[in-house]
């Protein structure tokens, strides 16, 4: 008897910023050819030709422009428009003219830090007329508060977990420590989010995986710190310098893709699956992001993400739905 093949679904999200280049510097003033050029005639014929729903998370200041905001609004029902928080691009304690965004949300008061999320739900709400569901810190950069937060202002789906990683800021010295996070969409615990608990808003993971550690318990994993040098080292030894494999056409070829997604499928024991592919939409136009300074290497991206798609529905029965969706489809599997 052929083994039922698993439904898989697929969450494409987009953090979806100004224009960038090297080493992420904004161009400043502003500009926003990598929505009007690169969204419009690159990216979302992809999602087109493949039906599936992508989730554009926005930063505040695409929500200003009111070019990219009339882009995003043609779309209709066939995208998901979520948030995204670059911490400098709104108040309180704004800067308009920075040069990167390097802030991680964790780097503020919590006070502050949940008045910017208060600034970026409402200016949504005032640019689209409606709540948003999905949101995703700048940088991956969440702190203790954060979906405590988001929670009280309505979201129902957060996706700033890579679980396998640590993120730490060079300029704040503050961390993200993701070690530990389970791989599948959770409902966290409000005293720790890599942990399960009973909080509301689900948890959806970036499909990213360490599969040196894929098999190690996640208390175990929990206390990963590499806060020291010599742990660093212990860890590079132990794991024999393994890498994190994506679910990102910017970073991985169709081949680790791939296999990434077979790598989850056993972990889940070929069982129904959640994958959450990311990436940035300035990466879709020239020389708005490191990894597009040049056609070749935005061709390149759109091939990956092409072939990828293409590949993962003719092997499995994929439903590319919005980020938010993954809530009640979850929800409805728990039930069963």
């Amino acid at each position: 008897m052929n083994k039922k093949k698993p439904n898989i679904y697929l969450a494409v999200t987009i953090d979806t910023e100004c224009d960038k280049g090297k080493k992420w510097k904004l161009k400043q003033p502003l500009t926003f050819k990598n929505i009007y050029n690169g969204v419009v005639h690159s990216l979302q014929p992809i999602f087109d030709k493949h039906h599936v729903k992508a989730t554009y998370l926005l930063s505040p200041e695409i929500m200003r422009d009111e070019k990219s905001v009339d882009v995003f609004k043609s779309f209709g029902d066939s995208v998901e428009l979520g948030t995204h928080l670059h911490a400098e691009l709104i108040e309180p304690q704004a800067n308009f003219e920075c040069t990167n965004t390097s802030h991680f949300q964790n780097d503020f008061s919590p006070e502050v830090e949940k008045a910017k999320l208060e600034n970026l739900t409402t200016l949504f709400k005032d640019t689209f007329g409606y709540q948003p569901l999905s949101f995703r810190a700048g940088r991956f950069g969440i702190s203790a508060d954060t979906l405590s937060f988001l929670q009280e202002l309505g979201y129902t789906v957060d996706s700033s977990v890579t679980p396998d990683m640590k993120w730490t800021n060079q300029v704040s010295g503050n961390v993200a420590n993701f070690f530990g996070t389970p791989y599948q969409p959770y409902y966290p615990s409000k005293t720790d989010f890599r942990r399960k608990g009973d909080m509301e808003i689900l948890q959806v993971p970036v499909t990213v995986m360490n599969h040196k550690l894929s098999n190690l318990p996640l208390w175990l994993k929990r206390g990963i710190k590499l806060n020291k040098s010599y742990e660093h080292v212990v860890f590079n030894y132990a794991t024999n310098f393994s890498k994190p494999q994506w679910l990102r056409p910017t970073y991985s070829d169709v081949e680790t893709m791939m296999d990434l997604t077979h790598r989850y499928l056993k972990v889940t024991n070929d069982n129904d699956l959640f994958l959450c592919i990311m990436f940035h939409s300035n990466e879709f136009e020239i020389d708005m992001s490191p990894y597009s300074l040049v056609q070749s290497q935005i061709d390149k991206i759109i091939d990956r993400l092409d072939s990828y798609l293409d590949w993962l529905i003719k092997t499995y029965h994929v439903e590319g739905i919005g980020l938010s969706e993954f809530k009640d489809v979850f929800d409805k599997k728990q039930l069963n």
